[in-house]
């Protein structure tokens, strides 16, 4: 392999499974970072590719203490633009992508240097949504557990009981 220039940026293809995806207009920009961005939690081989970069440490998203925030290796990419998101039929894709979606992500890993730090930041090109999880979608049967049916109650059961005042 030869020596990777990270100052002039390497384009990579990763995939895996997707927390806190908002990258198309629908669903705007992150409100604190103001950037259209995604965290990917890589798949066994995007690991292996990484690894064999020796960067795999040094993109894992950190907390503001250096631990890492996931139990899984996980990438921020981002963008200061819209990105262009692609469903499995080559379609622009421009609705809410829910926590867990597999994906796969073109980008490029940039060197910064900002008020003495180095490091290295992950762009987002476009991204491949492999595989829709909706954001809506929740099992929520644990949350019932113990409860009647819904179609078991009476209209005069439908009102939050009273606590007792003896």
């Amino acid at each position: 392999m030869s020596k990777l220039n990270f100052e002039k940026g390497v384009s990579i293809v990763v995939s895996g499974t997707t927390n806190w995806a908002q990258l198309t207009e629908h669903s705007g920009p992150n409100k604190l970072s103001e950037k259209y961005q995604v965290e990917l939690t890589l798949d066994q081989a995007s690991q292996k590719e990484l690894a064999s970069m020796k960067i795999l440490d040094h993109v894992n998203v950190k907390r503001q203490d250096g631990s890492t925030k996931y139990d899984s290796p996980t990438i921020r990419f981002k963008s200061k633009n819209v990105v262009k998101v692609y469903d499995t039929s080559r379609q622009i894709f421009n609705d809410l992508i829910g926590n867990g979606s597999k994906m796969r992500v073109q980008g490029v890993i940039k060197s910064y240097e900002m008020a003495g730090k180095k490091g290295l930041t992950c762009y987002i090109n476009k991204a491949l949504i492999m595989e829709l999880n909706d954001v809506d979608q929740v099992d929520d049967t644990e949350f019932w557990a113990g409860l009647p049916d819904a179609s078991e109650l009476k209209t005069e059961q439908s009102q939050i009981p009273q606590a007792s005042t003896e």
